[in-house]
């Protein structure tokens, strides 16, 4: 797929950490056609099923035990902004690895796309692993094998000729994006691959200066 696309969705993945909600957000296109909002809100619920299905089956036994999945939540951001639609998880999907003693460590994946600069490169952070998990701030092999599955299965159903849903996953640039609806084509680049890192990150803002 490419440009001109017809659709782009913030996919928000919704859980809690030691009573803290945790908020993973990816960024989504697609060149299918919508005639009406409700055929849109049905490709978006297909959406938020395909990406939940890779939680459940692929990221749980990569994260800890504090953590739990609460849904995931699509909003339409182009060609106009939409209400968002929701997706609750199943009961019980939780991770099953050991506890976590801070709520701010994360797993990341950096969403790469062939081009260069901050602008087309992503990152996502992801729950922790837990305590033991990590050794020396790294991710253990054990987690980084399952990380590895649930990035497979993310590329598996949104990236490349062979993806089996619809849309694709990318880059979203604020700064190309600039608040207009209209620039999405601009803003948005599909990705090439998603890469795991071992070293564990710490959730934080650009803008206090946490290096997220």
């Amino acid at each position: 797929m490419a440009a001109p696309w017809t659709q782009g969705v913030r996919v928000r993945l919704l859980g809690r950490i030691h009573g803290q909600q945790t908020v993973n957000v990816m960024h989504f296109a697609t060149n299918t056609q919508i005639n009406d909002p409700a055929q849109r809100d049905a490709l978006i619920l297909a959406l938020l099923i395909a990406v939940l299905d890779c939680v459940g089956q692929q990221l749980l036994p990569a994260v800890t035990s504090d953590w739990s999945c609460e849904g995931a939540e699509g909003i339409p951001i182009a060609p106009t902004p939409g209400d968002p639609v929701f997706k609750a998880a199943d009961p019980g999907t939780v991770g099953t690895l050991s506890a976590s003693s801070t709520s701010f460590i994360a797993s990341l994946v950096e969403i790469r796309t062939g081009l260069g600069g901050r602008t087309h490169r992503g990152r996502v952070f992801l729950p922790p692993a837990g305590e033991a998990g990590t050794n020396n701030s790294l991710l253990i092999q054990s987690v980084m094998d399952e990380l590895i599955n649930f990035v497979a299965c993310i590329a598996g159903k949104f990236m490349g000729a062979g993806a089996t849903e619809p849309w694709r996953i990318g880059v979203l640039s604020r700064k190309l994006l600039a608040g207009s609806p209209a620039n999405f084509d601009t803003a948005f680049t599909e990705a090439t691959s998603l890469v795991p890192q071992q070293r564990a990150a710490i959730m934080g803002s650009r803008k206090l200066n946490r290096g997220s």
